[in-house]
């Protein structure tokens, strides 16, 4: 009976210690948060890239403070939270491990990032109020980390910052990821109009883990990626830039909230291409369609307002035919990011996942090849793929919005396309971030098979 009774006291001990060890901390802004503003903001103009229609012109900010010693290690202990792992974990990419929907397994990280002072720091830093996208795009985590399978890489996580250093060879210690080709995330645009990156791991030491910004003409500039508990806000949606691949430590966990502007009349350049591969679409798509229809209302309610007191009529027609406009555009894209997840998935398989990111790269590289005007314009005036497709109205449209000298808006920044130069099916399919179907046209063209030749 003895021996019983101190059994259960052990078990009861093992018990409570995993308990106390895996309990997460409630949101506290006066214990969590260290923040002090950025010290310097840069705009899009000093980046020469063109500002978006009633956009921000802030482009980004360097590091700041914003989560205090202990702030970190309790986003941490609820990060690694075994239903954290066990539900919201996945490898896209090598060597990578994500978290995504952390938010609705802790209520920890949900109530950090939606705090109305986290809230007023993020919104204070872009110059415009902010609002979080959606629930599933709360505290998306990068983790890199050693091990090859997903329960390798989560066995490495602690809760307590690694500070091990790693060896590295002279060839590591110049790495270059703009010639390298490791980047941990490789050029793209964010999904999503803002982002703010915190830094959850020690840097001291790190080669590497910045990131890059491409510049309106062609050069690239480097902002310093954040220390332990600071973070960096990104107008990422505009602005093209390049995850720099850590080196030297053991760890690099970054987690990523998206947002955009809470003001009515503000251009939402919101995608989901970069997450389908990956994302729970059972989750993602009614959410995605959700924060787009509140959008609307929102746009439709502002507009009724205004037209209200508008006295002119001639200005209220030429209004609401505007907002029309606009809102056609709005709901179309809602509606053209919701791909078929077997699609992808088909997709994916047959072309590969780098394939799929590096899209836009493999479009500039067949464009310069001789035989690629021929089987282009061939697929174009044929309708050779998908010939019943949505798509080839939606190209046509923007062949006249480039005829009438107008922006165009697109997943890989707004601008305005030369009138000289052929729009092709392959531009439109990336203009919408339509990733799976621009592979699919490229394999139908022949201009895949021309691409594998290089």
């Amino acid at each position: 009976m003895a021996m019983m009774n101190s059994f259960s006291l052990l078990k009861q001990y093992i018990w409570e210690s995993s308990e106390k060890a895996t309990k997460e901390e409630v949101f506290d802004p006066k214990v969590h948060l260290n923040y002090n503003p950025p010290s310097k903001k840069f705009t899009m103009r000093e980046l020469l890239l063109r500002q978006s229609p009633a956009g921000s012109p802030i482009a980004g900010t360097v590091p700041f403070p914003l989560l205090s010693a202990e702030g970190v290690k309790a986003y941490r202990r609820a990060l690694f939270q075994e239903d954290v792992i066990d539900k919201c974990a996945s490898s896209p990419f090598p060597g990578t491990l994500v978290l995504r929907d952390a938010v609705k397994q802790s209520k920890f990280i949900n109530d950090f990032w939606t705090h109305p002072e986290t809230m007023r720091i993020v919104s204070e830093a872009v110059g415009v109020p902010l609002e979080v996208v959606m629930p599933t795009e709360i505290g998306h985590t990068n983790i890199q980390v050693e091990g090859t399978t997903i329960a390798q890489m989560a066995s490495n996580l602690k809760v307590e910052p690694a500070v091990e250093k790693v060896e590295l060879s002279d060839e590591e210690r110049s790495y270059d990821p703009l010639k390298d080709d490791s980047a941990i995330i490789p050029w793209h645009y964010d999904s999503y109009p803002y982002v703010c990156v915190l830094m959850l791991s020690d840097t001291d030491g790190m080669i590497g883990g910045e990131t890059y910004i491409k510049k309106g003409d062609g050069e690239v500039q480097k902002v310093e990626g954040p220390q332990i508990g600071h973070a960096v806000m990104l107008q990422g949606g505009e602005v093209c830039h390049l995850a720099a691949r850590a080196k030297g430590v053991k760890e690099r966990i970054s987690t990523i909230t998206s947002y955009r502007s809470k003001m009515p009349n503000v251009y939402d350049s919101s995608y989901i291409t970069n997450v389908r591969p990956y994302a729970d679409t059972n989750s993602l798509y009614p959410e995605w369609t959700q924060y787009r229809l509140r959008k609307l209302r929102d746009e439709l309610t502002h507009h009724l307002d205004l037209m209200e007191k508008e006295e002119d009529p001639v200005q209220a027609r030429k209004d609401i035919q505007n907002l029309v406009d606009q809102q056609i555009d709005y709901l179309q894209r809602t509606s053209r990011q919701m791909i078929d997840p077997e699609y992808t998935q088909q997709v994916l398989r047959k072309y590969g996942r780098p394939a799929y990111y590096d899209a836009p790269r493999i479009w500039e590289t067949v464009q310069s090849l001789p035989a690629f005007e021929r089987l282009a314009s061939a697929a174009d005036d044929e309708r050779g793929w998908q010939p019943e497709s949505i798509y080839w109205m939606d190209l046509l449209r923007s062949i006249e919005t480039i005829r009438l000298g107008k922006p165009l808006h697109s997943a890989l920044g707004t601008a305005v396309q030369e009138k000289t130069k052929r729009y092709y099916m392959g531009d439109e399919l990336l203009r919408q971030g339509l990733n799976e179907a621009f592979l699919d046209y490229l394999g139908c063209s022949g201009i895949w098979e021309l691409y594998c030749t290089i």
